[in-house]
């Protein structure tokens, strides 16, 4: 009896290392929404967008911290329409359900229309779930701006490690 508490202790013990093991890799998503921000006419055929999109994040693990967290994204967009280029950066800031915090600085390149993008992201500093993370890789990540609304706002949806 005592040899089947210790296995199944440590089977226990196996699982949730195993499963919390790539937590700084999640596979997520999240819709965001672009509402602040600006644009600068550079040349004729390139801009820069400097600004902050935010949204929720939605874990494909629903026992991730980050599943349903908020998240605010400033950073900026540098696109060259003659070459059809986009190149862009920023960081990212999470707090999740339990009050928990953690920062991510993101970068990647992609085409200036259609607006899709993608590129790698790492973990920068946090706290209680987040506070071994930092400086290790969070993966690849790729998004695109679904809409521009007439009024200027942008929205859209980001993939990480999908």
């Amino acid at each position: 009896m005592k040899l089947l508490k210790i296995s199944s202790v440590l089977f226990a013990i196996f699982c949730a290392t195993a499963s919390f093991a790539d937590h700084h890799m999640p596979k997520t998503s999240f819709g965001w929404y672009g509402v602040t921000g600006n644009f600068k006419q550079i040349t004729p055929t390139k801009i820069l967008w400097s600004g902050e999109f935010s949204g929720s994040m939605f874990a494909d693990d629903l026992n991730s911290p980050l599943h349903e967290a908020s998240i605010r994204c400033p950073g900026w967009q540098d696109m060259d329409f003659e070459k059809n280029t986009a190149t862009l950066a920023g960081y990212c800031m999470v707090i999740d359900k339990k009050g928990n915090k953690a920062s991510m600085e993101w970068s990647g390149t992609g085409t200036a229309n259609p607006p899709v993008s993608g590129g790698a992201w790492k973990w920068v500093s946090g706290d209680g779930p987040y506070a071994d993370l930092a400086g290790k890789s969070g993966g690849k990540w790729r998004g695109m701006t679904v809409s521009n609304w007439p009024d200027g706002v942008a929205t859209g949806v980001a993939y990480w490690n999908k």
